[in-house]
């Protein structure tokens, strides 16, 4: 997730190229190439020769058992910088839940992961209008769709400065849960096969011990609410669509929402480390084992 605060409220900002530093411009990732085990299932006779010699017994002919294919889990990922791996030297959740499928299938997983640092929820639905995601969403078992912190850098700022958050924030949950309902339709009609999940965000904005350090009272309301809204409007559009929904929010917070998500964080608490990378995908998994 991209970042931007006013000046009176914090003591660092992302910049740009510490996104593009630590994951590129989106371009395509491919973790294994695609191996598809398939057992065919045969049926072998054996030739049975007619004779006049007495008492001669045709041959039975036996069956080999049908086994049934376990194909191969190929998984998209779209987004921002938190499924892209921004600020983790790791294994991003996008390819740590296909390992663990792939894992569990005896199996070697194809990973696309198409999240671009920086990128809001409008620029995942200009992405699926091209002929390269389109063709990667064709093939794909599972897409993992995280999407829409970004929306709201410009009504953060704005509300950190005292502006009221329902005139600031309304109008872009509006916009996320129709962009996120938009894709998650795409996606459906490209490849109704898919199982296609929508992700929510432990916060839209920084959290734990690094949001404490910069925040003064109103930032840190200002990022409460901001993380409120965009979940409810992916919420919505998860729900409206038929989509699978995962809760990073519960994940790193627990069902009451206390529980200090600091260690999950990298060092500029606003995206994922490798251990938090690694509860995105149990997470996932939980719900979705099979890919």
């Amino acid at each position: 997730m991209t970042r931007r605060f006013p000046a009176c409220r914090r003591a660092m900002v992302l910049t740009a190229s510490l996104a593009l530093a630590s994951c590129g411009t989106g371009s395509t990732a491919t973790a294994k190439g695609a191996s598809t085990t398939t057992t065919v299932a045969t049926t072998t006779t054996l030739a049975t020769t007619a004779t006049t010699t007495p008492n001669r017994v045709a041959d039975s002919s036996p069956t080999v058992a049908a086994t049934s294919p376990v194909r191969a889990p190929v998984v998209v990922g779209l987004g921002n910088s938190v499924p892209s791996g921004t600020a983790c030297s790791c294994q991003n959740f996008v390819s740590a839940y296909a390992a663990l499928v792939a894992a569990a299938t005896n199996t070697k997983p194809t990973v696309n992961n198409d999240a671009v640092p920086g990128s809001t929820s409008a620029d995942v639905v200009n992405q699926l209008a091209t002929a390269t995601v389109q063709g990667q969403l064709r093939s794909a078992t599972t897409v993992l769709i995280m999407t829409g912190a970004n929306d709201f850098n410009d009504a953060f700022d704005q509300v950190s400065l005292g502006a009221p958050a329902p005139a600031s924030y309304g109008p872009v949950a509006t916009a996320v849960q129709d962009n996120v309902t938009a894709i998650a339709e795409k996606i459906h009609a490209i490849n109704a096969a898919a199982h296609v999940v929508v992700l929510d965000y432990w916060a839209a904005m920084e959290d734990g011990a690094v949001a404490a350090k910069d925040y003064d009272a109103p930032t840190m309301a200002a990022a409460v609410a901001s993380t409120t809204y965009v979940n409810n409007a992916l919420a919505v559009a998860a729900k409206t669509t038929g989509t699978m929904y995962v809760s990073t929010y519960t994940a790193f917070k627990g069902p009451n929402g206390t529980a200090d998500p600091t260690a999950l964080l990298a060092a500029d608490g606003d995206h994922p480390d490798a251990a938090g990378h690694q509860v995105i995908a149990k997470a996932i998994y939980a719900v979705l084992p099979n890919g």
